[in-house]
């Protein structure tokens, strides 16, 4: 008996239990798993098998599927009555089964109850798959998808339609565009700060370097976790600590002691950073003293040149910032204090734990976020706008209107500043001050920021005297070749004959390309 065989057999032998393709299709699939397939099937065989059992389980397995599945789920025939609701109907619509089950939608439709029925509806008249957003009587938004079920003849004899809720999804794109809407105000109003703060601060920058030391404090000042600030002296460690404390929201309205670790008396330190009781020492005040840290409570304490503690003092400092309690000088209970420690140093500590000159644990504390400032010399880029600035500055102090010509910027441009930010403030306030003219050109700037080598800048005290006199002829001939573009006219502005300058142009190799 081959396969359409045993569908004929098993289609007659289940003719008069209503049994569809499906049962069918499921019995076949039986034969062959108890392998009856290949035997001659006879109709006791196939009547052997258990059909009710197995339509049974099979409308037990749909049952299963259609009840479980997240989406609502209700059944149209084609007369628009709802035929079958699963339970999450009742979940997504809020509406009771009971009383949806068995209504007819047309009648509804032309009621107004429950909910706009149109999908199905739609799907009955066009045959097609149909998609559309409904609004029940309690508010929820549902997108509901009907898809038509044929018969062998190609008419829709019932619909099958997946209710979705998508009020959850609307709240939750709401509360994400809401949150991006509260986080770019907080990165506005973050920026404006720091422009602020940035600018009350001369933290004056354009490079690159600068900019991502800007961004970081930004963004660590607003935590509690202690910085190392390193970096050469005068290159700006105290301007980015106010920074980190300016910004802080907890603690800006709060004091921001700073002390100078290497100015203090070694002999006075523990007692000026942790204070004293009354009578602790000769000489101490009757009424005791608060130290630095208690100064600070609930604010900031800013430890520059920390590299300069003693040893001795370094232990009780770790303990004060991993209890963050102190004990004053001759007294006996603690005092509990909130401080955010900020230190700063322009020595290398790493080397000084080799050489036991600092406690490598104390190092750990305070190197939490380490932030190192480039000298001035690693971004050319903020030479001029520093030079720009503080010319403003005290223009406006001495009540002046100076400025710079473009060779004193170029020059000033390219030289080393050993003495970084602070020696620019210096040179700025003495050429305003000392220049008699309303431009300050270059013979005006001291001779060191004057004389190059190539690209980098000679020192003074690098040269003889034969040479500094010709790297000056060099320097002073190029650069009048290069501002006048002719040797006669070069030659008029540096006092000397043509055929002078023209020989010292050929001495030096001067061409037009490089002046």
């Amino acid at each position: 008996m081959n396969s359409e065989m045993v569908e004929n057999s098993l289609t007659t032998t289940t003719e008069g239990l209503n049994i569809g393709s499906l049962a069918v299709d499921k019995l076949c699939r039986v034969v062959k798993a108890n392998k009856v397939a290949g035997e001659i099937l006879t109709k006791e065989k196939i009547q052997g098998v258990n059909v009710l059992q197995v339509i049974h389980n099979e409308f037990k397995e749909l049952s299963s599927i259609f009840q479980d599945s997240y989406d609502g789920i209700s059944i149209v025939d084609m007369n628009g009555v709802v035929t079958r609701l699963n339970k999450a109907f009742e979940r997504v619509t809020g509406l009771k089964i009971e009383k949806v089950l068995g209504i007819n939608l047309y009648d509804v439709q032309k009621r107004g109850h429950y909910f706009d029925p149109d999908v199905a509806l739609k799907v009955l008249k066009t045959g097609k798959p149909v998609t559309i957003l409904q609004k029940f009587t309690n508010g929820k938004e549902i997108m509901a998808i009907g898809n038509p079920v044929f018969n062998s003849k190609g008419e829709v004899i019932r619909v099958v339609v997946n209710f979705r809720d998508i009020t959850e999804l609307r709240q939750l794109q709401e509360e994400l565009r809401q949150t991006q809407e509260l986080n770019a105000q907080y990165l506005f109003e973050m920026e404006n700060l720091r422009e602020k703060y940035t600018k009350d601060h001369c933290v004056i920058f354009k490079s690159k370097e600068m900019e991502k030391i800007i961004d970081l404090a930004t963004r660590v000042s607003i935590v509690e976790s202690p910085v190392l600030i390193q970096g050469e002296s005068g290159v700006g460690k105290e301007i980015i600590a106010n920074l980190l404390h300016n910004l802080n929201p907890k603690r800006r309205k709060h004091p921001m002691i700073k002390v100078n670790c290497g100015a203090i008396p070694q002999e006075l330190m523990e007692s000026e950073f942790f204070g004293y009781e009354s009578g602790a020492f000769t000489g101490a005040s009757r009424s005791g003293k608060p130290g630095y840290f208690e100064l600070a409570n609930k604010g900031t304490i800013f430890l520059d040149e920390i590299g300069e503690l003693p040893l001795g003092l370094q232990v009780k400092l770790l303990r004060v910032l991993q209890g963050q309690e102190v004990t004053r000088v001759g007294g006996v209970k603690t005092i509990k204090v909130d401080v955010r420690v900020l230190a700063a140093t322009n020595r290398d500590l790493e080397p000084m734990i080799k050489e036991n000159s600092f406690r490598e644990d104390l190092f750990y504390r305070i190197n939490v976020i380490p932030i190192r400032i480039p000298s001035l010399r690693e971004r050319k880029e903020d030479i001029a706008p520093l030079l720009f600035h503080f010319l403003d500055i005290y223009n406006k102090k001495y009540d002046l209107k100076k400025s710079l010509s473009d060779e004193v910027v170029d020059c000033l441009a390219r030289y080393d500043w050993p003495g970084n930010i602070r020696e620019l403030i210096n040179l700025i306030e003495r050429l305003v001050v000392t220049t008699d003219n309303q431009q300050i050109t270059v013979e005006n700037l001291p001779l060191k920021y004057r004389i190059e080598k190539n690209n980098n800048l000679y020192r003074l005290d690098q040269m003889n005297l034969t040479l500094a006199i010709e790297e000056l002829e060099r320097l002073l001939v190029t650069r009048a070749l290069k501002l006048h573009k002719s040797t006669y006219k070069a030659a008029k502005v540096l006092g000397v004959s043509q055929s002078t300058v023209v020989r010292m142009a050929k001495k030096y190799k001067l061409t037009s390309s490089n002046c």
